[in-house]
């Protein structure tokens, strides 16, 4: 049924807009915070299965045993008085050959620098090698910052050798990347619930799952295809009025992607809605839209303009002779405790009519 086809079509061009911006900031969470990044801790590596030419960017996890000096201390300040410590940058082993920083962060400074005691106890000739403590530690190895560079290398004093065996790189511990491990998987978290509610849309729109009370209404009849047929008839031939196509055996129009159609003696009661919009209490303007309300208490919101709300209830008022149009207080109780007020004005308009399929 090419209309249904056609129905499709303007479901999928409803929601694409949402779908895109949904992809988009998907996308956007996933590269910004390196999302990617955490399924290097599915397989983490350790340092010897690194060379100086891969280890940039690798996720890490494995004991640290020694800590030569600390060469960098990252101090917190607030309103320019120092409130404590929350990092450090220490020398350590890469391997038996070259070295590299070790970045601990403040929830694991007090392990690091009960290794940076111990390991000066070691040197001085206090504490045996059984004695030291090992340090686990997982993260990423990140090249290190331009200043940072500057304080590494000059723990070499000018020693070229020295410099030349000096990787530029640290550990940091407790990151994947450069954020904290939770803080890529609340993201990784958003940017998946962002693709997700950018599929589902679309595949509801491309399967046709917007058209699902069209197609539980037609099935109502009892012979679907005869159905389909007149309300395809009526589809063509009916002209819309401001996105509403209606004529004695139906009635039809997208409430956002959602296609519905109705039978007219369905529409109980149709009114405007008038929204006051306010910034900071003061009046920014009006929405509007017509408001449709049918017999089995369902309410449908067309969002339009003023005068086009209007024009719609006065070609209501002809196609839809049963319907109650306007709102009261009134009218609203009756809605909400005596539907079958605006059953009998129905079949006062058109006798027979709620009986029929």
């Amino acid at each position: 049924m090419d209309w249904l086809n056609q129905l499709k079509r303007e479901s999928l061009r409803k929601v694409i807009l949402r779908v895109v911006l949904l992809l988009a900031l998907g996308t956007a969470f996933f590269v910004l915070f390196g999302c990617h990044k955490l399924l290097g801790t599915l397989s983490p590596k350790t340092l010897a299965e690194l060379t100086p030419e891969t280890m940039e960017g690798a996720y890490v996890e494995d004991d640290i045993y020694f800590l030569y000096t600390p060469y960098v201390e990252v101090e917190q300040y607030r309103d320019n008085v120092r409130t404590g410590t929350v990092g450090m940058q220490y020398l350590t082993d890469f391997d038996e050959i070259y070295y590299m920083g070790l970045y601990v962060h403040k929830d694991s400074l007090q392990e690091a620098e009960a290794l940076m005691d111990a390991s000066e106890d070691f040197m001085e000739g206090n504490l045996a090698a059984e004695q030291m403590p090992v340090m686990h530690v997982k993260g990423t190895v990140r090249l290190m910052e331009e200043d940072d560079q500057r304080y590494y290398f000059d723990l070499a004093e000018g020693d070229a050798e020295l410099e030349a065996v000096m990787l530029p790189y640290y550990l940091d511990v407790g990151r994947v990347g450069k954020q904290t491990f939770v803080t890529v998987a609340v993201f990784a978290a958003v940017a998946l619930i962002c693709v997700v509610l950018a599929i589902f849309p679309l595949v509801k729109a491309l399967t046709g799952g917007y058209q699902k009370q069209l197609r539980r209404k037609l099935s109502e009849s009892g012979d679907m295809e005869a159905a389909a047929e007149r309300a395809e008839r009526f589809y063509e031939a009916a002209e819309p009025v401001c996105g509403v196509r209606m004529n004695g055996e139906y009635v039809f129009f997208q409430e956002g992607p959602n296609s519905i159609l109705l039978r007219p003696w369905e529409v109980a009661w149709a009114y405007q809605s008038t929204t006051q919009h306010r910034t900071n209490g003061i009046p920014s303007g009006k929405t509007y839209a017509a408001v449709l309300r049918t017999m089995d208490g369902k309410q449908y919101t067309l969002g339009m303009s003023e005068s086009q709300v209007q024009t719609l209830l006065g070609a209501m008022e002809t196609a839809l002779p049963g319907t109650v149009l306007g709102y009261s207080d009134e009218l609203a109780g009756l809605y909400r405790n005596n539907r079958a007020f605006f059953s009998q004005r129905w079949e006062e308009k058109a006798p027979g009519c709620t009986a029929r399929k």
